[in-house]
């Protein structure tokens, strides 16, 4: 038996003083083995580091060496070498999912004996909480009967908090009853250490020897094992960095040596109490790190101690470095680039040589791998990635969510967006893309229509229908493609889901419940795709990536087998299981192996480093970490265990508490400091990923002092004047968008780039690999926001010879032609959502009207003689056909829609007594609604309205006609007059506009004129030398009249109100016959109906020009159609330009487009402008039409 020590500080090769000391023992024949203890995170490491250290020392010229006498373990793996064959290591195993599982178990069982933790583990993370509890007592060798002491003299200490009383009452409870459960039934980590103690203490050791490297301190079950080697085995050494021995005394607690010197004097006073011979301590002589860096020690030591220190110079200024950055991702690339630079210069420094180090990598999770792979760095990151985010996961969490909220929408998505549940066609799973392709369709009519819940579960399937202006409500064969389709992922679901649900209802323990689960993955082949996902990942050459499948699924294997062993006797329920799963894979984490020996190391400055690299770069090195700021999380808080202290004997502690750790943070950091043997770079970005400043940590401050670093600042962009490019240098990739920024400021501020940056374009515009990218990019610098003319091919397969269009979609072309295109020719559309937009709410009206005219014509009713009650009848049938419809069961899908259905209903008959009122004081009726002119789909109404736009191209204007009223009038000689006009519905103010007729933008009312015009002897063929009466717009509205405004509430005043709201507008034929019976109850003034007024004398007049001739009627009719032709001509030219329209008023086509971010139009561009329209009057607009017919006739 003897103890010996290897002391030195961080610039002291302890190491290699260490494998020196192992060799030499090797070669001892008394020694039969030697065991090399690591900390478990750097034993893979350790392990190639000391074999390779022993083969340079005797096989200095071979590649390979051996050594069957030595073993490097972590203090699991020399458990498991001693105690494989054991009984107690055959017992069960508990991962941190299954410790939570006979936690929550405990409770439900002792419920009625707690008093503060009774009803608390359905709180989030308080299982986790009790369970990190019970592993840090047993850690300090505090067993349940000693927690039960405590708690007894606590409840008879008077000082005691009557809070800590309590806690103390049921954690002896809980952890009692935990200890019982898991006395031969299960073991954890913890249980493995207390049984090598136990085991150890037996075996003899005299002919072994162990050394500890990597360690600054132990918690107590660590303690209690070293001191059993150094009872049993031949020798004990260990190593310690720190600045000398505590032979007699513990060093003080602000000392940066605390922690090792307090292992240093326990360990020491043990052995002396012992009486196993201590040796004398061996001091690492050997200096492993530059001059510099031992003026960095120097002054953190004694600035640690606070010993006080005087400014000094550093030899080589490279040595420590500190740079600050506007962005953590700029901090990154800095790093990467310095990296880069470092291995490209000196053939000797290699991407292993180079340590990256932060204090919480998760802050950098988003830029660190992105960055370093396009800087082609290879690189192992630390990380521990928590497997709660993996789709298999994702999958179990949807499953029960589902079941849970009854086929709710974002449930279902997460579900099949998992791509782990695939519906099988013909015995086999669908292709990938082609279920991608459905579920996305799927999704689209779901959002349409809003179908969830028992809607999955229905028998009949669900249909495609498109309800649009354009293509009138027809269904298409491509509509019945799609709903076949989407039905493959309903009918899927409707077959799997309910039989499972059914089932894990019958289910009445835990272990028939997950026996269910299980079977339902199996037979849905989800352990087959997470296996293809694995060889897919490792063919592709990431063996990290393909490793995560395999062990996701063998954790969430081994939760159910501990579930089923603990809790499978009970009752299941599904919020307890999912709780339990969710906590256990938030603590589960992947396996990470390094795929290369040559790489950097990406890790946390918590955490034990090899010290064998050349470069540390400490990056986020700001205030917010550096120092770590610690609070209480425990269930015992720091106060607690401060009370209990006294308490403790000599081989019992706790945890250090949040000032020791905070203490403990200089070492730690010191250590970081000195992790690389020639330079020390600290970097930190200024501002977070949320835009919160930054500032520069005080420990780095601090160094930054002392040395008179300076200290500069990094942007995300090249300066174009500044001739050193070394700073933006990186990999050609990384180059390229450095490059292109510095030529595009370059453009912009008219200044010539450096010849640095010119030569660096050349090289990589002439790379074989990067060239062709440099020179597409390079052409984005002379790239104007103009659209390119499309060839005659492209126009072809997008429109064909023949343009079937509606006249609102040529409306469109002259707000914008580029918009034309993409909506039109390239179909981009948004995707429809689940609400009562404006346009359903007027195709409410439309259809609801369009049933109620032809109810009364059915019935041979005359509209202006209708009854209030025999309206009210009718309006009852028609709100009941209306709301049959597909496309208005949203108005039955909550009690919000029902009531903004009542209010629809509502509006509808106050507009029907309007339409009532109107009628009665009109010789006008409707004949007919819902007029189709052209085809659509396989439906074909009147005539369409064709034109020629050359020898080889047409183009066919259809649409649907809201309303044809007509007129008949008996002259005196007994002839017959009939008269025909058409009415659009709308659900706002629309009015006849002139000057939008002129450039094309309202044409709708005139080309209806005109599909009327020549279609009207199939409208009526008894009608002799018809003629048209006008176009007018219906406004579609519940009208309010203040009555204190008013002045009266006499009926009548009323009346003659709601009529002014609701009067007609548009344009109307210049004929008196006509006008006189439009408003039979007109003796003079405005007509309360129509857009004119009538004079004492008998003449009519309207405002803006609203009483056109025939003539002028006819001259916007042939108008119209020439902006029909010359628009069809434009399209089929390949015409796109970008040029959206701007009214006088400043508002512009581009208001409520979809697609701006796809046009990018921007009016300080040279290139983008507004097609401005003049403010032109009727007056001026009829003036140009008679002038441009004019000209016609004379050619």
């Amino acid at each position: 038996m003897a103890l010996k020590f290897v002391l030195g500080k961080a610039s002291r090769d302890e190491r290699q003083t260490m494998i020196d000391e192992v060799d030499k023992t090797l070669q001892d024949e008394k020694i039969s083995q030697v065991y090399y203890l690591v900390p478990n995170h750097i034993k893979f490491q350790s392990e190639l580091t000391v074999l390779n250290a022993l083969r340079k020392q005797h096989r200095q010229n071979e590649t390979t060496y051996a050594q069957s006498a030595l073993q490097v373990f972590s203090f699991s793996r020399l458990a498991w070498y001693f105690m494989k064959n054991e009984p107690v290591y055959q017992i069960p195993r508990l991962s941190k999912a299954g410790v939570g599982m006979l936690i929550d178990r405990i409770i439900l069982e002792h419920q009625e004996e707690l008093t503060v933790f009774n009803g608390e583990q359905t709180q989030p993370g308080f299982i986790q909480q009790l369970a990190s509890q019970f592993n840090e007592l047993q850690k300090g060798q505090i067993t349940a009967e000693d927690f039960e002491t405590m708690a007894q003299e606590i409840r008879t200490d008077e000082n005691a908090t009557v809070d800590l009383t309590a806690k103390m009452h049921d954690l002896a409870i809980i952890y009692t009853a935990f200890e019982e459960e898991m006395l031969g039934n299960y073991v954890d980590n913890n249980t493995l250490m207390r049984a090598l103690c136990e085991y150890l203490d037996s075996q003899d050791l005299s002919q072994t020897a162990f050394f500890l490297d990597g360690f600054s301190s132990f918690t107590a079950q660590e303690m209690k094992l070293v001191q059993v080697l150094i009872q049993h085995a031949h020798a004990v050494t260990m190593s310690l960095t720190i600045d000398r021995p505590y032979y007699d005394a513990l060093p003080e607690p602000e000392n940066i040596f605390y922690e090792s010197g307090k292992t240093y004097y326990l360990l020491y006073q043990f052995a002396k109490q012992h009486h196993v011979p201590i040796q004398t301590d061996r001091f690492a002589k050997q200096m492993r790190v530059t001059d510099d860096l031992v003026k960095l020690e120097d002054f953190w030591i004694k600035s640690s101690n606070m010993v006080p220190t005087q400014p000094e110079a550093l030899l080589d200024n490279n040595s420590i470095q500190v740079i600050q950055t506007d962005s953590r991702r700029t901090e990154m690339e800095q790093v990467a680039r310095k990296i880069r630079q470092l291995v490209a210069d000196d053939r000797t420094i290699h991407y292993h040589d180079f340590l990256i180090l932060t204090r919480h990598l998760d802050s950098y999770e988003t830029v660190l791998d992105p960055v370093l792979n396009e800087y082609e760095i290879p690189h192992f990151n630390d990380l521990q990635i928590s497997m709660k985010d993996h789709p298999f996961v994702a999958l179990i969490e949807a499953l029960f969510d589902v079941k849970a909220h009854y086929y709710r929408y974002q449930d279902m998505m997460k579900l099949l967006k998992t791509e782990l549940l695939i519906p099988k066609i013909d015995n086999q799973p669908m292709s990938i893309q082609a279920f991608r392709q459905a579920l996305n369709l799927t999704e689209n009519l779901i959002l349409k229509n809003g179908y969830e819940g028992g809607k999955w579960l229905q028998k009949q399937d669900w249909q495609y229908l498109r309800f649009n202006t354009s293509d009138f409500g027809m269904q298409t064969d491509r509509d019945l493609a799609i709903t076949e389709q989407i039905n493959i992922i309903r009918n899927y679901i409707r077959k799997i889901l309910p039989p499972f649900f059914k089932a894990l209802d019958q289910a009445t323990t835990g272990k028939e419940a997950v026996t269910v689960l299980y079977q339902f993955l199996i037979n849905q082949g989800v352990d087959d795709r997470l296996k293809n996902w694995r060889d897919e990942a490792v063919n592709a050459g990431d063996l990290a990536k393909g490793a995560q499948p395999e062990q996701t699924w063998q954790t969430f294997c081994d939760m159910l087998d501990e579930y089923v062993a603990i809790l499978g006797n009970r009752e299941f329920t599904i919020a307890n299981f999912t709780s339990l799963l969710d906590a256990g894979f938030e603590g589960a984490t992947y396996s990470l192996i390094p795929s290369t020996l040559d790489q950097v190391l990406v890790s946390e400055t918590g955490m034990a480093q090899m010290n064998d690299r050349k470069y540390t770069f400490i990056i986020g090195a700001n205030d917010t970490v550096m120092p770590e700021r610690f609070i209480d999380q425990g269930i015992l808080t720091d106060d607690d265990c401060a009370t209990l202290q006294p308490v403790l004997n000599d081989e019992q502690f706790f945890s250090n508490d949040n000032s020791a750790q905070a203490r403990f943070e200089r070492y730690l950091n010191y250590v970081a400091f000195l992790s690389g043997c020639q330079e020390i770079h600290f970097s930190y970005a200024m501002n977070d990923s949320n835009g919160s400043e930054l500032q520069l940590s005080p420990y780095v401050q601090e160094i930054q002092t002392h040395f008179n670093i300076e200290m500069p600042t990094y942007f995300d962009r090249p300066q174009v004047t500044k001739e050193d490019t070394r700073e933006f240098l990186g990999s050609k990739r990384s180059t390229l968008s450095h490059l292109l920024q510095v030529s595009r400021d370059s453009k912009s501020i008219q200044k010539m780039v450096t010849p640095e940056w010119r030569y660096i374009y050349r090289v990589l515009n002439q790379d074989a690999q990067l060239g062709p990218l440099t020179k597409r990019v390079f052409a984005s610098l002379n790239y104007q926001n103009v659209p390119v003319k499309l060839h005659p091919e492209i126009v072809g397969e997008l429109y064909g010879n023949t343009i079937n269009t509606s006249i609102s979609k040529l409306e469109e072309f002259y707000q914008n032609e580029y918009a034309y295109f993409l909506k039109y020719g390239l179909k981009l559309q948004e995707r429809d959502v689940f609400e009562l937009s404006p346009a359903s709410t007027g195709e409410y009206f439309h259809m609801a009207l369009d049933h109620f005219v032809k109810l009364v014509t059915q019935e041979h009713l005359d509209i202006g003689k209708l009854s209030e009650s025999e309206m009210d009848n009718l309006l009852t049938e028609v709100v009941k056909q209306v709301k049959e419809q597909p496309q208005f069961e949203i108005l039955s899908s909550s009690n919000r829609m029902h009531y903004i259905n009542n209010q629809l209903n509502q509006t509808l008959k106050q507009m029907l007594k309007i339409f009532l009122l109107q009628s009665a004081s009109s010789k006008m009726r409707p004949i007919k609604t819902e007029v189709l002119f052209g085809q659509v789909g396989s439906e074909v109404g009147l005539k369409s309205l064709d034109f020629n736009v050359s020898d080889h191209h047409k183009v066919r204007v259809r649409g649907k006609i809201d309303r044809i009223d007509e007129l008949n009038l008996t002259s005196e000689d007994g002839g017959a007059r009939k008269y025909f006009g058409i009415v659009d519905y709308k659900s706002s103010v629309h009015d006849f506009n002139f000057r939008d007729v002129y450039y094309g933008l309202a044409m709708q009312m005139l080309t209806y004129i005109d599909a009327l015009k020549q279609n009207i002897s199939l409208i009526d063929q008894s009608a002799v030398s018809p003629l048209l009466s006008g176009a007018l717009y219906m406004h579609l509205q519940n009208p309010t009249v203040n009555v204190n405004k008013l002045g009266t509430m006499a009926p009548d005043a009323i009346q003659k109100e709601l009529l002014k709201q609701t009067k007609y507008k548009g344009i109307l034929l210049s004929d008196p016959e006509l006008l006189d019976n439009l408003d039979v109850q007109l003796d003079s003034g405005a007509s309360l109906v129509y857009p004119f007024k009538k004079t004492k004398s008998g003449k009519y007049t309207s405002y803006d020009n609203r009483i056109v001739t025939q003539t002028d009627l006819e001259r916007l009719i042939k108008h119209a159609e020439r902006k029909i032709v010359e628009a069809s001509r434009r399209i089929f030219a390949g015409e796109v330009a970008l040029n959206p329209a701007r009214w006088p008023d400043t508002h512009t086509a581009l208001q409520y487009s979809p697609y701006k971010e796809i046009m990018q139009f921007d009016e300080m561009l040279p290139e983008n402008n507004y097609h401005k329209l003049a403010n032109l009057s009727a007056k001026e607009v009829l003036e140009i039409l008679k002038e441009e017919d004019d000209k016609h006739e004379q050619n």
